[in-house]
């Protein structure tokens, strides 16, 4: 990887700063900087992400902006924070500690916490890297803001952010993918086994199918009832595990 052109930009934590700074200093990017995003233009990357690609090939462009980032390279660092942007929109909307603050503020708290769990995360990690980030963040907002108690400055309702609302109406739209993020992390962690995960997806995703489900109960020699209580108790298993991951990360 070649060395880094930028180690230093001049950003701050809020939304309309990542997009900015990104805006200005992506065109000037080498070519071939990031291998992982093959021919694409650093300047395109979220173009480029809200295409169909693997969650393999998410992975691994995370990985290598972690690697960069964390070797000194500031620009790789903000662009995983601007890919990440739309997932800090919805944590921070459903966040029980940054409930205590103004959005603005909540958003500076939770993009800093980003870029500290950016330069401290693993890199022997490389598996569901966007949901794992997003949890480490949320561990770092608890430990510097639970001993603290503001009041709500201002209720989510009456907080407009042009850059913010755009990427958080993206977001909205990808409600699948967000699903998909969980059900990889589920294998990595070894929550669940793949084996489970098919049938979650198949029982739950394609039950509006026709014959779907009659299917799946010929495949697994189950009565219908059998099958309903056997994806029940995977979602079960399934949902206890984010609750618990989300609780001690302090959502």
């Amino acid at each position: 990887m070649p060395t880094a052109v930028f180690t230093q930009l001049p950003w701050h934590p809020s939304v309309d700063s990542v997009e900015a700074t990104f805006a200005e200093y992506a065109p000037r990017s080498p070519k071939g900087a990031y291998p992982a995003l093959g021919n694409v233009p650093l300047e395109e990357l979220r173009k480029y992400w809200w295409e169909p690609i693997s969650g393999e090939k998410r992975d691994e462009v995370i990985h290598e902006f972690l690697t960069a980032a964390q070797a000194g390279d500031a620009l790789a660092q903000l662009a995983l924070i601007k890919l990440l942007v739309p997932k800090a929109i919805k944590v921070v909307a459903s966040s029980r500690q940054l409930r205590l603050y103004s959005m603005d503020d909540a958003m500076g708290i939770y993009i800093t916490a980003l870029w500290e769990a950016i330069l401290t995360h693993p890199l022997a990690r490389r598996k569901s890297l966007i949901f794992s980030l997003a949890m480490e963040a949320l561990g770092i907002v608890n430990g510097h803001v639970k001993s603290s108690r503001r009041p709500v400055e201002c209720p989510l309702e009456d907080w407009h952010d042009a850059a913010a609302e755009q990427q958080l109406q993206s977001a909205s739209n990808r409600t699948e993918e967000d699903l998909a993020e969980v059900l990889a992390w589920s294998l990595s962690a070894g929550v669940l086994t793949r084996d489970e995960v098919v049938l979650l997806t198949r029982y739950y995703l394609a039950g509006d199918i026709p014959n779907s489900r009659q299917d799946l109960m010929e495949d697994h020699a189950l009565s219908a009832e059998a099958l309903r209580k056997k994806a029940s108790r995977i979602r079960s298993k399934l949902v206890e595990a984010v609750r618990t991951e989300i609780t001690e990360a302090g959502w």
